[in-house]
């Protein structure tokens, strides 16, 4: 299959003859390329496409988005293309609200995935326990940054390179802040909600609350690590998103 042309989607290998797209969503900060090894894992029936927001990597010089409901309408785009075949959207915490956002606007078109993973999030509907970064001042943002784990300590330790992307990093958490919908309907795709043990960013308990929105069906695993357990067990997460989304395509 030709992989899409659009700047929103990248694409890690040719995959002529796929039955189905896993379409992952990075959490804040990340880029594409943190999808790059799934490669590695993901069968050859399946194309593996990682979702690019304005402000980073190739597309380092747009402006960054604040609010999840800005990038739908474009990733509803960027998606048509793969119309006739099943889809997984997978997202670890902000991709989780994104995958989520993009999962009920192709429901709503009619389109609905085969499969929404969400992991490391809570679910839409239970609010931060953690106060918005729109108070921080820089120094207390780049501490916030260290004691999430994911900002390896030398870009932290970079003024050059932080005053590049503290933009784009504000403006990602500022629309993972923003995403709250406190009474939301059922969704008519089947949800798998992975949380890792250790994570005190996203609790079990706080990601076992997307069982709410499941009108098709629910699956909660857990596995061990904290909030950037997606690295860990990458292996392990793809096995799962290849087998529910196998199950919800027959």
């Amino acid at each position: 299959m030709a992989l899409p042309l659009s700047p929103w989607l990248h694409g890690f290998r040719p995959v002529p003859a796929s039955r189905r797209a896993l379409v992952c969503f990075p959490y804040a900060g990340a880029g594409a390329a943190v999808f790059r090894d799934w490669a590695l894992d993901v069968g050859p029936e399946t194309d593996l496409l990682a979702v690019r927001l304005p402000g980073r990597e190739s597309r380092i010089g747009e402006p960054p988005l604040h609010r999840v409901e800005e990038a739908v309408p474009a990733l509803l785009a960027a998606l048509e293309p793969l119309r006739d075949r099943p889809l997984i959207l997978f997202g670890h915490s902000l991709g989780a609200a994104l995958a989520y956002a993009t999962a009920r606007a192709l429901a709503a078109h009619g389109r609905p995935p085969a499969l929404l993973a969400v992991s490391g999030r809570r679910a839409p509907h239970r609010p931060s326990r953690r106060p918005p970064v729109d108070g921080l001042d820089d120094a207390a943002f780049r501490a916030r940054l260290a004691a999430l784990g994911g900002t390896p300590p030398e870009v932290l330790a970079c003024d050059d390179l932080m005053e590049l992307m503290l933009p784009m990093l504000r403006a990602d958490f500022a629309m993972s802040d923003a995403f709250l919908e406190p009474d939301p309907p059922p969704l008519p795709v089947p949800i798998l909600a992975i949380a890792g043990a250790e994570d005190a960013e996203a609790t079990v308990e706080e990601v076992a609350g997307w069982e709410r929105l499941a009108g098709a069906g629910f699956t909660r695993r857990t596995l061990p690590g904290g909030h950037f357990f997606l690295h860990e067990q990458r292996a392990l997460i793809v096995r799962h998103l290849l087998g529910e989304g196998s199950r919800n395509t027959h």
